[in-house]
Formats: C-alpha cells, sequence, structure tokens
C-alpha cells in the first residue's frame, strides 16, 4: 500500500503545497486508502491517481515535484489518525466558505472527530466565490440527464428548504423535485453546496462559496498553516482534535 501512497496523495492536492500541507494530506490519503485496501476496494482509488499522473508531463520537473510526494510518504509512513484504536475515514475538501461544516451534523455520531473549525483564511483565496448561470433549458437538461421525470416550468420554481449551521445547503426545492445540496452541486458540477440562489429574468444564478463539500480539512487553511512553519502534526490537530496520531499495525 505504501508503495501507491505517493501517487495516490500527488492527485488529491496541488503539487505547488508546502511540505507539511503535503505530508497533512498523506496521513489522509493513507487513512482512507488503508480503509479501502481492507474492504478490497483501493484498485479504483490507484488506478485513477495512476491515471492522472501519466497525465502530467514526465520531465525533470516532474521528478524533482513528485520526490515531494514520496518522501511525505517516507516520513511519515506508517501513521494514520485513530480514534479509540481503530482507523477512521477523513474527509477534506479544497477550499471552505469560512469555517468548515460540523461533520457530525452532516454525516452523523460517526463523524463526531471532525467538528467545524474557523478557516477565515479560506475568504482570501481568488476562488471563494464563484457564480454559475443557467437558463430554465440549460438547468432541465442537466437534472433530466440523472433524474429522467424531473420537470419545472419557470425559473422561479427554486427554494433552498433548510442549510447547516455552516450555510450549505441541505435540502432545496427545484421544479418538481427536492434535492440534497450535495447532490444538486453533483448534477449541476457546482464548486460548493454553500450557495445563494438568484433568479434573474432569464436565467437562475447560484452563487457558491468555497470547493467541495467543506467537511473535515480544507486544504487552502493547511497550506497557508504550513507557510506558517506549523507541522503537519498541527495542522492535523487543528481539524480532528479528538484523534490521535499513531503508526499503524504492520
Amino acid at each position: 500500500m505504501e508503495d501507491y501512497l505517493p501517487a495516490v496523495t500527488a492527485s488529491q492536492i496541488s503539487w505547488d503545497a508546502p511540505r507539511e500541507a503535503i505530508k497533512a494530506q498523506t496521513i489522509i490519503a493513507r487513512n482512507n486508502l488503508y480503509l479501502e485496501w481492507k474492504r478490497g476496494t483501493a484498485a479504483n482509488t490507484i488506478q485513477n491517481a495512476s491515471q492522472a499522473l501519466k497525465r502530467r508531463k514526465m520531465d525533470d520537473l516532474f521528478l524533482e515535484q513528485f520526490q515531494k510526494f514520496q518522501d511525505a510518504a517516507a516520513d511519515t509512513r506508517g501513521q494514520v489518525l485513530m480514534k479509540d484504536g481503530d482507523v477512521v475515514e477523513l474527509p477534506y475538501h479544497e477550499l471552505s466558505q469560512g469555517k468548515t461544516r460540523d461533520a457530525q451534523e452532516v454525516l452523523g455520531d460517526a463523524f463526531s472527530y471532525a467538528p467545524s473549525v474557523d478557516t477565515p483564511e479560506d475568504i482570501n483565496s481568488p476562488s471563494y466565490i464563484q457564480g454559475c448561470y443557467f437558463s430554465l433549458d440549460d438547468l432541465k437538461k442537466q437534472i433530466q440527464n440523472t433524474y429522467p421525470g424531473f420537470s419545472i416550468d419557470d425559473i422561479g420554481e427554486i427554494e433552498i428548504k433548510n442549510t447547516d449551521s455552516a450555510g450549505y445547503v441541505m435540502e432545496i426545492n427545484v421544479g418538481n423535485q427536492e434535492f440534497q445540496g450535495e447532490k444538486i452541486r453533483e448534477i449541476l458540477h457546482l464548486p460548493s453546496s454553500c450557495f445563494t440562489v438568484q433568479t434573474l429574468e432569464n436565467e437562475v444564478r447560484f452563487l457558491c462559496k468555497g470547493i467541495g463539500h467543506g467537511v473535515g480539512l480544507s486544504q487552502y487553511t493547511a497550506e497557508k498553516m504550513a507557510g506558517q512553519k506549523k507541522k503537519y502534526e498541527e495542522i492535523l490537530n487543528y481539524f480532528f482534535p479528538d484523534l490521535k496520531l499513531k503508526e499503524i499495525q504492520k
């Protein structure tokens, strides 16, 4: 498993990230890959990571940059975050809306180890706010690709029903159907489910904050913490304060 870990981590975080942020992501990748490995479902993750590497230009710069991921795996070899002696799944995302979501609120009690934490640096990212625009026809076609029975007659037939404590949409009515916020994000390829909806004359705008689901570690904040000389242990402890860093039994 350790042989594949650098490629998996390299597919999950910017290659320009500081070394300590890459180490933190390496721990996350190891936790999640370990669980997949035990379930016998790791092949798809490994294949996707390998394909991502093959799409890059194989030159001296590639080798120099990829070395950071190999070093991170070697420097943290065998280390995982545990809860009560068990390896747990670690969620992460690219950019939050200014604080991360409470995983227990979103995913249930099993994820209580990923609380909501403040990530004020995230709002300074140039990608923090993005507007996504759809005409009525575009909206209808995209949703019907997944839900053929979907219909909407007016651009005003969109209503956010509720959000979580971090402002991410939990449920939204669109036309004749109700969707989870993350599902509509997936269908419409929105950067985030932390959005507001404005209906204009001939189109609707989803104004999104952040990138990703907003749960667990924010990579943008992790990179900023690394830039402030924080070690990977400190970064992980900030996002997962109740977990312990231990060496996995071989």
